[in-house]
């Protein structure tokens, strides 16, 4: 083994070291006794192993427990939701935007792309104060929509850059055939951008749900909170159930950890294909 293979392994373990070891003591701590937790000595591994917080955060019980089910029901529908409309719509964006040109093309595109580097936090009032125009404060629509405008852009661009490197002439051959635009984009190039819609697809997903900023503003009840902002209830003025809190945490990484597990080559093969030409 080389010195700068070596250095490299040693950097790599350095880094993992740095980030996860404080995810193992989340880990450890969703399993913990609460006794055990504030103990001030530190220890590699629950000497009382329980599951008593998993079940305390699935109680179902408005007035005693925390209503977490119904925050990964609302998570699940809003971030499902938003990723259908997000790939859908950025599909047939970056569709028009690769393969037809027309006037102010390239102004809109990069219109798009403005439009997400505004800083989101400055865009809290506005948004808050349209969704109480709307009367949509407070529910799935509004988070949605929210996240429409924050990940579209994203979405758009992705597979721009995919929809790029297939040849135009698959377009026409199916026009010929009797297709219209829309039966050749759904037909013939949807299905050959394949793993770039699917990368766009899990990564909205992921985004949508760990989106916090915008749940924490435009949600005050059970009826539309998510889970990162669910997470705040189990912080109270005197005391934090960090047992609790830590095992909801866990419940909540399980989306991202499928996702990474199982359809990481779908990431990484559709990222490339959007950013090679062929």
């Amino acid at each position: 083994m080389t010195w700068k293979k070596a250095l490299s392994y040693i950097i790599i373990l350095a880094f993992l070291v740095v980030t996860e070891v404080p995810v193992y003591f989340i880990v450890l701590t969703a399993f913990r006794p609460e006794e055990e937790i504030y103990k001030t000595d530190i220890s590699w591994a629950p000497v009382n192993f329980t599951t008593e917080n998993f079940r305390n955060i699935f109680a179902y019980d408005y007035q005693e427990q925390y209503s977490f089910v119904l925050y990964i029901r609302n998570s699940l529908f809003v971030a499902v939701i938003s990723t259908g409309l997000i790939v859908f719509m950025g599909a047939l964006s970056a569709y028009c935007f690769s393969k037809f040109r027309f006037r102010g093309n390239t102004i809109l595109l990069l219109l798009i792309l403005v439009s997400r580097l505004i800083p989101p936090i400055s865009l809290l009032v506005p948004f808050f104060k349209v969704a109480t125009t709307f009367r949509i404060v407070d529910t799935w629509t509004a988070l949605i929509l929210t996240n429409i405008y924050m990940y579209l852009p994203f979405s758009v661009w992705l597979l721009k850059g995919f929809f790029d490197t297939i040849p135009g002439d698959l377009v026409d051959s199916a026009k010929i055939d009797g297709c219209t635009n829309f039966g050749a984009f759904w037909r013939i190039m949807l299905p050959i951008a394949g793993p770039g819609v699917a990368a766009a697809a899990i990564l909205s997903f992921l985004f949508s749900w760990n989106e916090f900023i915008f749940p924490l503003i435009l949600t005050s009840t059970e009826a539309a909170k998510t889970i990162p902002v669910g997470l705040y209830d189990f912080v109270g003025d005197q005391y934090v159930d960090y047992g609790s809190m830590a095992a909801a945490t866990i419940v909540a990484c399980l989306p991202a950890l499928i996702f990474v597990i199982f359809f990481s080559r779908y990431i990484v093969s559709g990222l490339l294909a959007g950013a090679l030409k062929h």
